[in-house]
């Protein structure tokens, strides 16, 4: 079934750049903590719908969870942004099972001509609509050792999983004409109001501070003046700068290179290349950038390289101490570094690029002192905890300026919201006994500002307008009636009060326009929602979601 789509071969659709110089090294592991993080005690693996999980069952689904992730993340597949992103290689791996499960429990399976449609759909060139199947194959599968048949397996499952979401979701299907189109007007509406901000810095003014107050608020507030834990860290970097010279000698002994660069260039289009200013750069140039893209990237993975093989020494070395790490580093000539006391919300000089070396040391215990390695974007670092410093509360001489900023800030807030309920109070009688908002504003001397019209599908006021979030607006207009002056709202260190003019019903050609689309649009969320639903029930009642938790909770 794939001849015909190795016919044409003029796109390469992922071009891992690190691997052009050196062959890939292996991303994925057998002995991968995740699995281990499944196992309980005797080498069992938990259940699944009352029958015993295998160890080759995780393993094979868990290379299809490893494959999902190479390719919605490339490289960054194992990085702090795919997992802030939602990827956790253990979730994945037994939702791919129970997906599998649920595929045969109802029958459903992907023909060859489906698995073929599906790459010929998802691996298209946009610009030339070109498949150049046989490159994915050698550039991201073999390269990252999955076989075509471990592909195939992952596309007939993801076409699987579509059916299913059909099967299981056909009652989401059931949203009316008439029903979409009263919602769509009521989500079109536009609410002309007009607001009274209420400030704390025109009311800072109005603050005495005085010494007495001053102690009291501090002793009020000794928790927001306490300095949290710290830590101290020696820790060696290994700067991918250092690489980059046996780099270019490797690349200046390959000739062929140029030649890999030009046909890259060729692959992606001269519109691929631009600077940061969007402008289409020359072919040397582009070049030019390709050539430094490889550069920097081999660099880093040899600082990597070097960084994981010291690692290795590290560890092996009896006892398990922080002290090893300097001396091990003065035996090979490296120079160990300790920072200033430090938090996980305080980066200490010297790591400010490194956040997640940080957050990896504040955890470190005399147990196990040691991070693994942590790469950056131009470095690879390795720490050791030398000490840990308590929390403590410094004494208020020692903070006395913050505390006045701080004090005189709380102060007029308190002004300002009980300025505001004031205002709110005889707002709403003067406009309820046949008053103006504005003259109720004027009266009390305060600032009356007309906002531009939203609607509950607006997302953010245009420039020039009061800086409101439109959903704290869209909150408070939702309980109120035209015509109507809401309460006071606190809103970030002040607050405001909101006058609703009108609620103005949407324009009918807005809604004939869109309204079919939006009854689509209904309608797919429906079935989403009843999928989700019905997934998340069925998860939970097989035993997977249990033992996710409980791995979650090994790791």
């Amino acid at each position: 079934m794939f001849g015909t789509i190795r016919k044409h071969q003029q796109w390469l659709w992922i071009v891992i750049i690190a691997g052009v110089i050196i062959s890939f090294v292996a991303y994925f592991s057998p002995n991968q903590p995740a699995l281990r993080g499944l196992a309980g005690g005797g080498g069992e693996f938990g259940s699944f719908n009352g029958k015993p999980l295998t160890r080759e069952m995780l393993m094979s689904f868990g290379r299809q969870a490893q494959l999902a992730g190479r390719l919605r993340f490339g490289d960054a597949a194992d990085s702090a942004q795919a997992r802030q992103m939602g990827f956790d290689l253990n979730q994945q791996r037994l939702e791919l099972l129970f997906v599998d499960y649920k595929l045969k429990e109802f029958g459903i399976t992907a023909s060859d001509d489906a698995v073929a449609s599906w790459i010929r759909d998802n691996l298209r060139d946009p610009k030339t609509g070109t498949v150049d199947y046989q490159a994915f194959v050698d550039r991201v599968l073999t390269a990252n050792r999955f076989s075509e048949a471990e592909f195939q397996d992952f596309v007939r499952r993801q076409i699987g999983l579509t059916h299913l979401r059909d099967v299981i979701s056909v009652a989401g299907q059931l949203v009316s004409p008439e029903e979409a189109k009263t919602e769509f007007r009521r989500m079109n509406e536009q609410s002309i109001v007009s607001v009274a901000m209420f400030s704390p810095t025109n009311y800072s003014a109005q603050v005495a501070v005085g010494p007495m107050e001053l102690r009291q608020f501090f002793t009020n507030q000794l928790a927001n003046y306490r300095i949290p834990e710290q830590t101290v860290v020696s820790y060696l970097r290994w700067d991918a700068a250092k690489f980059t010279p046996e780099v270019e000698a490797d690349i200046a002994k390959r000739p062929d290179m140029t030649n890999q660069f030009l046909a890259l260039y060729r692959q992606r289009g001269a519109d691929f290349f631009r600077d940061k200013n969007g402008t289409v750069l020359s072919q040397d140039a582009a070049i030019g950038e390709i050539r430094r893209n490889v550069v920097e990237s081999e660099s880093l993975s040899r600082a990597g390289a070097a960084a994981t093989e010291f690692a290795n020494a590290l560890y092996a070395m009896e006892p398990l101490k922080a002290e090893n790490l300097a001396a091990l580093a003065q035996k090979q000539g490296l120079a160990v570094r300790e920072t200033q006391p430090f938090s996980e919300s305080r980066l200490p000089v010297g790591l400010e690029d490194a956040g997640e070396l940080v957050r990896a040391s504040v955890r470190l215990t005399a147990a196990q002192p040691f991070t693994r390695p942590v790469r950056t974007d131009k470095s690879v670092f390795l720490a050791a905890l030398i000490r840990r410093i308590p929390s403590q509360v410094p004494p208020f001489e020692q903070v006395e300026a913050q505390v006045t900023v701080d004090y005189r800030r709380a102060k007029a807030t308190e002004l300002a919201r009980t300025a505001g309920q004031n205002f709110a109070a005889a707002a709403q009688t003067a406009v309820a006994s046949g008053k103006s908002f504005a003259a109720a504003a004027a009266e009390a001397k305060v600032k009356a500002l007309d906002l531009p019209p939203f609607s509950a599908i607006t997302t953010s006021l245009p420039a020039g307008a009061p800086a409101v979030s439109v959903p704290f607006l869209q909150r408070v207009v939702s309980s109120l009636k035209p015509g109507a002056v809401g309460p006071f709202m606190p809103y970030l260190d002040g607050g405001l009060v909101v006058f609703l003019k009108e609620q103005k019903a949407a324009d009918e050609s807005l809604v004939k326009a869109g309204l079919n689309s939006f009854l689509e649009e209904q309608r797919r969320q429906r079935q989403e929602e009843a999928f989700q639903e019905w997934f998340g029930h069925e998860f939970q009642k097989s035993g997977l979601a249990a033992l996710l938790k409980k791995s979650d909770g090994a790791n």
